[in-house]
């Protein structure tokens, strides 16, 4: 059982942060559209898209059981981490595949952004 149905208030807070992620993201990209026009924006938030769903597919990987021996917790942390990698990789790939004209800069400074949400975040709830 993967305790992704439970309330959980960790998950809760691991959703909110997604949800910056999000907000980031999204910000960065539409302050960047009237500027510098609507590749530069989309390709911001592609990578912001990029940092937030693999965040997201992190946390329902990880849930586990209230209670659940270490060893079990620890062993879904390190699958999540795996499959956060993976993804990454291939969501970057898919990017650069299908979105021929890309602006890299964007794509890569706005994934960095939303990863920099995520540690900034847990400073101050953890």
């Amino acid at each position: 059982m993967s305790g992704q149905n439970d309330p959980d208030p960790v998950l809760g807070k691991v959703y909110r942060f997604i949800g910056l992620q999000i907000l980031v993201a999204t910000l960065i990209s539409v302050l960047l559209l009237p500027i510098y026009g609507a590749l530069v924006a989309a390709s911001a938030f592609a990578g912001g898209a990029i940092g937030f769903t693999t965040s997201w597919v992190y946390a329902r990987k990880m849930t586990v059981p209230a209670g659940s021996d270490p060893r079990v917790m620890l062993r879904a942390h390190m699958l999540a981490e795996v499959w956060k990698i993976g993804l990454t990789v291939v969501l970057f790939a898919a990017v650069l595949v299908l979105f021929k004209e890309v602006a890299t800069l964007p794509l890569l400074l706005t994934f960095m952004a939303t990863l920099a949400v995520y540690w900034v975040a847990l400073l101050f709830v953890f």
